[in-house]
Parts: C-alpha cells; structure tokens; sequence
C-alpha cells in the first residue's frame, strides 16, 4: 500500500515538472473594461444566458464549436429609457503557455463594436505584443455572425509563429463571442 502511495506521489511530482504556469499580464481590469466597452450607457446590468440543449447543437452544427460553459454573463448597457445600446461578453481560454482572456462588445444588431485583450500569460505576451503595438483587435470592428474571422496571412511584418498561432485563438474567441451573442441575445429577442 505504501509502495503505490510512493508510485502515485511519483507520477504527481513528474507531471507538475512538466507542467509550467506563468504568471498573468493584466492589461486592463473587468471594471475599466466594462466601463470603456459601454460610454453612454445609463444603466448596465449583468444578463446570464444559459444555452439550451437544442442551442448547443445548432451551435456545433452551423459553426463547428461546442460551447463547454453553462453560463455566459453579458454585460448590458442601456439607456436612461432601457433601450439597448451595447452589450459584452468575457471569453477565456486555455492554452498550453497559459490562459489568453478577450472582452468582445456588440451593438445592438450583434456587430462587433470593439475587441479587448484584457488578461494574457507572460509566455504569450511576449509573443503577442507586437501585435497589440499594432493594433491587430482593431480589424474585428464591425464584423457579424456571417463575417470571417480568419487572421490576415502572415506577412513580412516580422510575427513570429507563436504570435500568429495566437493570433488565430484570439480571432476564433471573437468569433464565439459574437456566436454566443447572436444565439443567446439576438435570437431570443432580447433588446
């Protein structure tokens, strides 16, 4: 009995050595970026949308992904008469060098209206700086449900493969963000 306890330490303490966590890259907090993502608005409240069986699978039929969390929280900005201006969702995901974590904002329609990186491991900032010194979150602006979504190619801009691998999680977390908004915001009426 001791021997297997020894064996399951062991497997343990080999799979923590291979294992490397790096600290997060704050770039900017919920509350600041809830705030920038909603000018205007009156009255902001938190919508949680629960999918429904039936949802999930036209999800994963029409756009190829399975949404594995059972609530999404959107932020909804209102006006003083409580017509719908803009509304935001935080999508996260993890990677093996760490979790990369976007806020995407729509108006009303399901557009995108601006899209964040907002919290990044030091292993993935290092490779994804000089697309932020660029502003590459910029290009989803105005993109909908029926938009692509696919990165620019690669060009002599100098982006190493990391940053362009994680240029692409952070195109496909904007596009879920708009597929969530669409199939639990728009879809069900919400204004």
């Amino acid at each position: 009995m001791i021997a297997r306890l020894f064996a399951i330490a062991a497997i343990f303490t080999a799979s923590a050595a291979w294992a490397h966590i790096t600290p997060p890259v704050v770039l900017q907090s919920e509350r600041d970026t809830v705030a920038s993502q909603h000018p205007g608005a009156k009255k902001l409240s938190l919508r949680e949308v629960t999918l429904t069986p039936d949802e999930r699978k036209a999800i994963q039929a029409n756009y190829g992904w399975r949404p594995q969390d059972d609530i999404h929280a959107f932020y909804m900005g209102r006006d003083e008469a409580g017509k719908l201006l803009s509304a935001s969702v935080f999508m996260t995901e993890a990677t093996m060098h760490g979790m990369i974590r976007v806020a995407v904002a729509f108006t009303p329609d399901g557009r995108v209206k601006s899209a964040e990186l907002v919290e990044v491991s030091e292993e993935i900032y290092a490779h994804i700086k000089p697309l932020m010194d660029r502003g590459f979150t910029k290009r989803y602006a105005g993109l909908g449900i029926d938009s692509s979504f696919e990165p620019p190619a690669a060009t002599a801009s100098g982006a190493d493969a990391l940053a362009q691998h994680y240029d692409s999680i952070v195109s496909r977390m904007v596009q879920r963000a708009v597929i969530l908004y669409n199939v639990g915001i728009t879809r069900r009426g919400v204004t």
